[in-house]
């Protein structure tokens, strides 16, 4: 099980000290995702905007990859 907070999975460009925790990389995503997307303040607009803005997949795959790597790096607990 891996713990993050808002605020790492938005690389600290904003967001709270929730914590969402989960075996799987996309379990975490999805819970975060959901979070911020029942937002309306100025602490996760960064990640709101970027999450109904127009990606390309290469983008996406570039957020997906970053978070893969903190992933990998975050210790179990």
């Amino acid at each position: 099980m891996k713990k993050f907070t808002c605020k790492e999975i938005m690389n600290g460009e904003g967001g709270c000290d929730m914590v969402f925790e989960g075996v799987e990389l996309m379990d975490v995503a999805g819970q975060c995702g959901n979070h911020i997307a029942g937002t309306n303040d100025d602490l996760h607009k960064s990640m709101r905007d970027m999450m109904t803005a127009e990606h390309t997949e290469e983008e996406k795959k570039e957020w997906f990859e970053w978070f893969q790597g903190e992933w990998d790096k975050k210790d179990e607990g």
